[in-house]
């Protein structure tokens, strides 16, 4: 018997009851993955582009000579190894933010806070960079500038035991020991940074060179 509030046949209704839940059902719980893809994307971007400013124009009257210019650039070439320095790291990170969230399946609440916290130590390099820039030879500057990227590869290394932990908010058949390991090498590389810049080491920062080589020679797929 059909009711006046029934819209169609009790079989149509029931399909469609059927097919709302299995609808429902392919909708993975917890927090959409684009809008934290969409902040720390504009993040990552905003936090490079602001690295240029840590290059400063040389002063100097106008009637300046081409070798006069040069002098100046060449006295800028510490502020742009930093700048290069600071720019390919950070792209690393995004490279590695991006591969993470691939890997998952959904999010939570706490891996947003996480990734929260690791933008914040983001959006600090470009004022870490300004500051090893304006002090190249000075312990302090070179030392905050290595534990801003120590920060950043910590916060990395944790939002990904968080997620792989009991395979939480991974995808099936993900390899999560690979993965541990490769969060753990810019972490590692900035205690060298940081030791080295403890023993005396103007150019401890060099040490980060040392990531792509690591990276290379971790066992599994490349």
């Amino acid at each position: 018997m059909i009711t006046p509030y029934q819209v169609g046949p009790p079989n149509l209704d029931r399909k469609m009851e059927q097919t709302d839940g299995a609808s429902q059902a392919s909708i993975p719980p917890g927090f959409p993955k684009n809008r934290m893809e969409a902040l720390s994307d504009g993040i990552f971007a905003f936090a490079m582009t602001l690295l240029v400013l840590s290059l400063d124009v040389p002063e100097g009257a106008r009637n300046i000579s081409n070798a006069a210019v040069v002098t100046m650039l060449i006295g800028q070439l510490p502020g742009f190894y930093h700048y290069l320095l600071a720019f390919f790291i950070l792209a690393s990170f995004w490279i590695a933010h991006h591969v993470q969230v691939d890997r998952l399946r959904q999010i939570d609440r706490t891996f947003l806070w996480i990734n929260i916290a690791t933008l914040m130590f983001v959006t600090l390099v470009p004022f870490s960079v300004s500051l090893i820039g304006d002090y190249p030879d000075e312990l302090f500057a070179a030392i905050a500038f290595e534990m801003n990227l120590l920060a950043i590869g910590l916060l990395f290394a944790i939002q990904w035991r968080y997620a792989t932990h009991n395979r939480r908010l991974v995808h099936p058949g993900t390899d999560i020991q690979r993965g541990k390991q490769r969060v753990m090498v810019v972490p590692a590389v900035s205690v060298v940074a940081i030791l080295l810049a403890l023993a005396g080491m103007t150019w401890s920062t060099a040490a980060y060179a040392l990531i792509p080589l690591v990276m290379h020679f971790l066992p599994g797929k490349r």
